[in-house]
């Protein structure tokens, strides 16, 4: 039975490099007195999938050249190995231009970024992610694993945002949902500087290409993963939930990572397309104020009513639940039971517990906002500087009474709490409202309401 490694390369093809080194100094000048060398990275990258980065950093090293044509058909690979590669290309006294003939993803998207002109072409394809990774050991160790991915994806998120713009938290949040870009889409992200056709040379792109099975990846492709978003979509969702719903950090980041990885389990299907996908994934269905809506709208709770507490929530289940006629089998039972003892049908328990666990973490939204007012309240006020909120957060939530106390004892206008421009808006942000609608859609015409 034929073998496949873990990103899909067949383990009974022959051992071959998975780069070459070509000197065009002779044949293919590039200007008066210029000279050239093509590089090509046609598989995966480093270690036990291929060649490891010595090989093809020594390689590099020697190439006494002007300029470098790096082309790139490669599922990504090794993390260390390919930023190895990354640091030796910008190293080289050349200059590089880098060519996505088929696939750029994973390590190889991020080792474009070394290029000064990164080029697509027709149909190639680039995906970012997260980085990967398998440890074995206690739970400790598994979390002590789970920073170090945390590290990994921050510094590859830092080499997006440097060659495309935007914030590294915003591009962790694009790599969570593993976004999949066509050539133009790759541009428009800023990811790639054009879409340049063949130029000529004699690499057969689509048979490096087949070697590829994608089923290794959430989305097979393009074309079996959603619409990508950009980053100022994630900064755009930030900046309205913080400013709209008063949510804390911590909700806000806990809300941008279910919707993205939603997102990652997303999987459209083209008509007729039978690229395999991974589908199995766990999928994520995040508790938010639009489904606190929904259980009111079922009670019968009129659409303009403010978002009920906890206890208020619970009061109208109840009120739902003693309505209902009691089954005969049910109210026999009842009759035999203690004094003060009731049965309920598994679904009334089912939507019980539901609506507690609701409860529960719309509450603790709750209280997270109140205590961000009452800093935002004394940032406003002059008493605090703003460089001390995180500080008057934690001082409220271990307590509330006693930091409240000190905060209202602190002279107003001690603080200079000028005016700050803020850039941006609804004009400039185009399509970039898209992923704050679909996570906080408005439920009514006549709903003001602002979340916890």
């Amino acid at each position: 039975m034929t073998g496949r490694t873990p990103l899909g390369l067949p383990q009974n093809v022959t051992p071959r490099a998975w780069f070459r080194i070509e000197d065009h100094s002779q044949s293919r000048p590039r200007g008066e007195g210029d000279t050239t060398a093509a590089v090509y990275v046609y598989d995966a990258i480093g270690g036990w999938y291929g060649v490891e980065a010595s090989a093809f950093v020594a390689e590099l090293s020697a190439l006494d050249v002007d300029h470098i044509d790096l082309f790139v058909n490669s599922p990504g690979g090794d993390v260390y190995d390919a930023i190895a590669m990354t640091n030796a290309l910008r190293r080289h006294r050349a200059t590089v231009t880098a060519t996505v003939d088929g696939l750029a993803a994973s390590a190889a998207s991020f080792l474009i970024t070394a290029a000064d002109d990164i080029v697509m072409s027709p149909n190639s394809e680039l995906m970012v992610h997260d980085a990967w990774g398998m440890a074995i050991g206690n739970a400790g160790d598994m979390r002590d694993y789970g920073d170090q991915l945390d590290r990994i994806s921050d510094n590859i998120a830092s080499m997006y945002a440097a060659q495309a713009g935007g914030e590294t938290a915003d591009w962790r949040a694009i790599m969570l949902a593993e976004t999949w870009y066509s050539a133009e889409e790759a541009v428009t992200a800023g990811l790639a500087n054009r879409v340049e056709g063949a130029d000529g040379t004699d690499v057969d792109g689509d048979e490096a290409s087949n070697l590829f099975d994608l089923s290794s990846f959430a989305h097979a492709g393009r074309r079996a993963a959603p619409e990508p978003l950009a980053p100022a979509a994630i900064a755009t969702a930030r900046r309205r939930m913080a400013a709209e719903l008063n949510y804390s950090p911590e909700v806000i980041e806990a809300r941008i990572a279910a919707q993205m990885t939603e997102r990652r389990n997303t999987h459209p299907a083209a008509p007729g397309d039978t690229t395999p996908t991974n589908t199995n994934r766990t999928e994520v269905a995040p508790v938010d104020d639009t489904t606190t809506r929904g259980i009111m709208d079922r009670l019968g709770i009129p659409a303009t009513t403010a978002l009920l507490e906890p206890a208020a929530l619970f009061a109208a289940i109840d009120e739902v639940v003693a309505e209902r006629p009691e089954a005969p089998a049910a109210a026999a039972a009842s009759r035999e039971l203690p004094e003060g003892v009731v049965t309920i049908d598994a679904g009334t328990l089912a939507d019980l517990q539901a609506a507690a666990t609701l409860g529960a973490e719309a509450r603790a939204e709750q209280v997270a906002a109140r205590r961000l007012a009452v800093v935002n309240a004394a940032i406003d006020e002059g008493r605090i500087p703003p460089a001390r909120a995180e500080h008057w957060v934690a001082q409220l939530a271990a307590d509330e009474d006693g930091a409240t106390a000190t905060l209202a004892t602190l002279a107003p206008g001690t603080i200079n709490t000028a005016a700050k421009t803020v850039v941006g808006g609804a004009e400039q942000s185009g399509d970039d409202d898209s992923l704050y609608n679909r996570m906080f859609p408005k439920t009514s015409d006549t709903d003001t309401t602002k979340g916890a």
